[in-house]
């Protein structure tokens, strides 16, 4: 099956590209400014430099490979979507809104597109009880609003034209090297500490919160992406529910140096921390991993990145010196 992925060599796009060309699938990854690196030892998957906002530009790529289905991770986001007012309507709504209808116009039944735990707005709208997909959203940023309103367009396109459009509402994502994002600071507190760096914890020790790593985001799309049928609309995607302290003791059982503090005058994160996850696991039958296994992964995937960007500066001032 020819798989066209927007984003396909971000953070999240990168990883979903590698697990579905490990199920034999053949991968388009379309970016503007795409990361060649990420998947270069990869075979049959082609790189298409384009832009999200350019409707002709998605029809060109899908014509061009045969596309059967799409998933599209291109998004701006926090705080650069609160910040960038035009440029986040363009990509977030109009650049989303192409892809549906460019897969509509082109006979593609199947859309796969990256929502979020944000579109729920804050916990307290809801009390302490576990937020479903049923729930009514109460976004409160740009991002948010921008969510919903994909979510929206996505259910007006499958009311009127009989597509199937899932959205995977993600928790907060960890992953190596993340840098971007409200959130980054779960995924740089591992990296600093892999790297024998101390860190700050931008938050109380009692902050609680919804994790998943990259590696299981990524298992989410391309089940959403495979699956001959599905029943919903949106599914919460897995999350490990976590204190900012349990998420510290999980990094210590790994590296028990580690040095860590708490900025406990912080207020608290705006962010959902409590949601139910079933509607996922029944349907597609997945459990999260355990969360042993993905701090000891993402550790020593930043030890080998670090040791990577070591070797190539030294190379760097060798060539400098001849």
């Amino acid at each position: 099956m020819s798989i066209l992925i927007l984003g396909g060599t971000g953070l999240i796009g990168s990883r979903l590209t590698r697990r579905l060309h490990s199920l034999g699938q053949r991968v388009i990854c379309f970016d503007l400014y795409p990361d060649y690196s990420a998947v270069a030892d990869l075979d049959n998957v082609e790189i298409v430099v384009a832009d999200v906002t350019r409707f002709e530009d998605i029809i060109a790529a899908i014509r061009k490979y045969d596309v059967e289905r799409i998933v599209n991770l291109a998004y701006i986001l926090p705080p650069e979507s609160e910040e960038r007012l035009q440029l986040a309507m363009r990509v977030n709504q109009m650049g989303m809104n192409n892809v549906f209808e460019a897969a509509r116009l082109m006979g593609i039944r199947r859309v796969v597109y990256a929502s979020t735990i944000a579109v729920y707005g804050l916990q307290d709208s809801f009390g302490d009880r576990p937020v479903l997909e049923d729930d009514h959203c109460y976004p409160v940023t740009v991002y948010m609003a921008h969510k919903l309103w994909n979510e929206f367009m996505a259910a007006k396109y499958m009311e009127r034209y009989g597509m199937q459009i899932p959205g995977l509402r993600i928790a907060n994502v960890a992953a190596p090297g993340r840098t971007k994002g409200f959130s980054a600071w779960q995924s740089k507190c591992i990296d600093e500490l892999a790297a024998g760096n101390p860190f700050t914890v931008p938050s109380r020790r009692d902050q609680r919160l919804l994790i998943i790593h990259v590696d299981d985001t990524a298992d989410l799309f391309a089940k959403l992406c495979l699956q001959e049928e599905l029943n919903h609309a949106v599914y919460n995607s897995l999350a490990y529910a976590i204190t900012a302290q349990e998420w510290a003791d999980a990094i210590r059982a790994h590296l028990p140096d580690a040095r860590i503090t708490f900025d406990e005058s912080a207020p608290d994160q705006p962010n959902i921390y409590n949601w139910s996850t079933r509607r996922i696991e029944r349907e597609l039958n997945v459990k999260i991993s355990p969360l042993e296994e993905v701090i000891r992964r993402h550790i020593d995937e930043a030890h080998a990145r670090r040791e990577g960007e070591e070797e190539r500066q030294a190379r760097s001032a060798n060539q400098l010196s001849r």
